[in-house]
C-alpha cells in the first residue's frame, strides 16, 4: 500500500496557508472554490431529498385520497406532513422537539378521529400552519400574519416547485443535452407511429397485438384526473418541505410611537366622563338587578299579560350583549383608572354587577329551555355566555395584575380555543335528544319533528324514549339508520360514526333473538 511523503519539521502556519499548492493552473481556485462547490452540492442534495420526500408525500396522499371518501386518512396524513417537515427543519430537530411537535400535532387531529367536521379540519389544518410558522419564525405570530402564512402557502406552491425544477436543471447543465436529445428522438418517434399504425391496418397480427396493448387506456380520462390530482398535490404540499421567510415574508417590526397629546377620542372619553359614567353604570345595573332578583325569587309580579318563559326568553340575549359593552368599555377606559382607588372599585363593581346579569340571563335560558325544550342555538347561547363570563372574570385578573390588552385577548383566544376544542368530542345530536325526551318539564310542548330531524346521531336517545313509551315516536328512524355511512375501508373511519354503528348492532342482535 502506496503512503505519501510525510516531511517533519514544516511549521503549521505554513502548511495552513499553503492552499495555492493544490490550485487550478488556469483560475488560481483551489480549496475555495471546492468549498462553495461543497456548499452547493450540500444544497442540490438537500432539494434532491426533499424532491423525493415529495414522491412519497403525494403516493401517500393518493393511497388515502384517490377514490376514497375523507375521514381518519386525513388525520394520518397531518401527522406525516409534520413528520416530514420536522425532518427538514433547518439544523434539525432534537428529541425534545419532536415529542412536543408530534404531540401538539396529535392533539390538533384527534377531533378528526372523533368525527371528520368543519372544526375539526380547522383544527387539523391549524396545528400544520402552526408548526409551518414556528419553523420559519422561531416563535407564533399575530393571527393576521398566521392568515397571510397560509394564504402564502396554498397559493405559491406551483411556482416554487417550478423554479426548484428548473434550477436545478440549469445546475446540472443538462439543458442542452435534453435539447439535443429532444431533436434526435422527436423525428423518428413521429414518423415510427405513422408507419405504424400503416403497418398494422395491412399486418392483422400486428393489429391485434396492438390491440391486446390497448393504448386506448391511456387515454382514460380517469387517469388525466388524478394526474391532475397528483400536481395539485405536490404544488400544496412542496412549500411546507421548503419553509423560508424569504418568500413567506419576514417579520414587520412595529415603529415605536410616541403620542404628542391626547387624541380625538378624548374629547369623548377622558377622567371627567369616565367617573360620571362608571356612576351612573352603576345605578342602572343596581335597579336591574334588584328587579331581577325580585322577579326571579317571586317577590315582584310580571305585567299582565307576560308569562315567565317569555320573560325569560326576552332578556337572556339582551343581557349578554350588555356584558359584552361593559367588557369592551372597561378595557378601553382602563388606563385612564390608573391607581384611582374609588374609580378601580366602581369599576370592580359593575363587572361583578356584569357577571351576576350573565348568570341570570343563563338561568333565563334555563327557564325557557325547560318550557320550550333544547336546540342547537340555546345550546350555543349557553356555551357563548360562559365564554362572556370568562372574559370578564379575565379583565378582573387583567386589572388585578395589571396585564396589558395583548395578555387580556390571548387569555381570551385560548379560553376559545379550548372551549371550541372540547365541544368537537361532544355528540350535541344526542344531548339535545336526550334533554328534550326525558327532562322536559312539558312534554305536551315537545316539538318531536325536531328530535327526529336531528339526523342518525340521535338515534340511541329515541330508542331509549320509544322502549320506555311503548311506541314509536319517529317515522324517519329506518331513513336515519340509512343514513349512516358504511365505511369502505379503515380510511373513512370516524369513532363516533363506530360507536353508532356497535349500538345499532347490538339492537340488531337482541331484535332478532327470540
Amino acid at each position: 500500500m502506496h503512503r505519501g511523503l510525510l516531511v517533519h519539521g514544516v511549521p503549521e502556519r505554513i502548511r495552513l496557508d499553503a492552499w495555492w499548492l493544490g490550485a487550478d493552473a488556469d483560475t488560481g481556485a483551489g480549496s475555495v472554490r471546492g468549498g462553495s462547490d461543497h456548499q452547493s452540492g450540500q444544497a442540490d442534495w438537500r432539494k434532491r431529498q426533499g424532491l423525493a420526500v415529495l414522491a412519497l408525500l403525494v403516493l401517500m396522499a393518493d393511497w388515502l385520497f384517490w377514490h376514497h371518501s375523507p375521514g381518519l386518512s386525513i388525520a394520518l396524513f397531518a401527522l406525516i406532513l409534520s413528520a416530514a417537515m420536522l425532518a427538514f427543519k433547518p439544523g434539525g430537530a432534537n428529541r425534545r422537539a419532536w415529542a412536543v411537535v408530534l404531540g401538539i400535532e396529535l392533539l390538533c387531529n384527534l377531533p378528526l378521529v372523533e368525527q371528520l367536521q368543519t372544526i375539526s379540519l380547522l383544527f387539523s389544518l391549524s396545528g400544520v400552519i402552526g408548526l409551518a410558522i414556528w419553523m420559519t419564525y422561531g416563535r407564533l405570530v399575530s393571527g393576521g400574519r398566521a392568515f397571510r402564512v397560509f394564504l402564502r402557502l396554498s397559493t405559491v406552491g406551483a411556482t416554487l416547485l417550478a423554479r426548484t425544477g428548473t434550477e436545478n436543471i440549469d445546475r446540472s447543465r443538462m439543458g442542452s443535452g435534453l435539447r439535443r436529445q429532444a431533436s434526435a428522438l422527436l423525428l423518428p418517434l413521429l414518423a415510427g407511429g405513422v408507419f405504424l399504425l400503416l403497418l398494422s391496418a395491412a399486418n392483422p397480427i400486428l393489429q391485434d397485438v396492438l390491440e391486446a396493448m390497448d393504448p386506448q387506456a391511456l387515454l382514460d380520462p380517469d387517469i388525466g384526473w388524478r394526474v391532475a390530482f397528483w400536481c395539485a398535490a405536490a404544488s400544496f404540499l412542496w412549500p411546507y418541505l421548503n419553509l423560508d421567510a424569504r418568500w413567506l415574508g419576514s417579520l414587520p417590526q412595529a415603529p415605536a410611537q410616541s403620542r404628542t397629546g391626547p387624541g380625538r377620542a378624548a374629547f369623548l372619553i377622558n377622567p371627567a366622563s369616565v367617573r360620571t359614567s362608571l356612576f351612573l353604570f352603576n345605578l342602572l345595573f343596581l335597579v336591574q338587578t334588584v328587579m331581577d332578583i325580585g322577579i326571579l325569587t317571586g317577590g315582584v309580579t310580571l305585567p299582565e299579560g307576560m308569562s315567565y318563559a317569555t320573560y325569560a326568553h326576552r332578556g337572556a340575549y339582551p343581557l349578554v350583549v350588555t356584558a359584552l359593552l361593559a367588557g369592551a368599555f372597561a378595557v378601553a377606559t382602563s388606563h385612564l383608572i390608573g391607581t384611582d382607588r374609588r374609580l378601580r372599585a366602581l369599576l370592580f363593581l359593575w363587572l361583578g354587577q356584569n357577571m351576576f346579569l350573565v348568570v341570570t340571563a343563563a338561568f333565563r335560558l334555563s327557564l325557557y329551555v325547560d318550557v320550550y325544550a333544547l336546540t342547537y342555538l340555546r345550546v350555543a347561547a349557553f356555551i357563548w355566555m360562559g365564554l362572556v363570563l370568562t372574559g370578564l372574570v379575565l379583565i378582573v385578573i387583567q386589572m388585578v395584575r395589571d396585564h396589558g390588552n395583548a395578555w387580556l385577548m390571548r387569555m381570551n383566544f385560548y379560553s376559545l380555543s379550548v372551549t371550541v376544542y372540547l365541544c368537537c368530542f361532544v355528540n350535541f345530536a344526542q344531548v339535545i335528544a336526550g334533554y328534550n325526551l326525558h327532562h322536559s318539564a312539558a312534554p305536551t310542548r315537545l316539538d318531536i319533528s325536531y328530535v327526529c330531524n336531528l339526523g342518525p346521531q340521535a338515534l340511541p336517545e329515541i330508542h331509549r324514549y320509544e322502549r320506555k313509551a311503548k311506541r314509536k315516536i319517529c317515522r324517519t328512524t329506518d331513513d336515519a339508520e340509512q343514513q349512516i355511512m358504511t365505511p369502505r375501508n379503515w380510511r373513512e373511519w370516524g369513532f363516533r360514526n363506530w360507536r353508532l354503528q356497535a349500538y345499532l348492532h347490538d339492537q340488531y342482535l337482541q331484535s332478532s333473538v327470540p
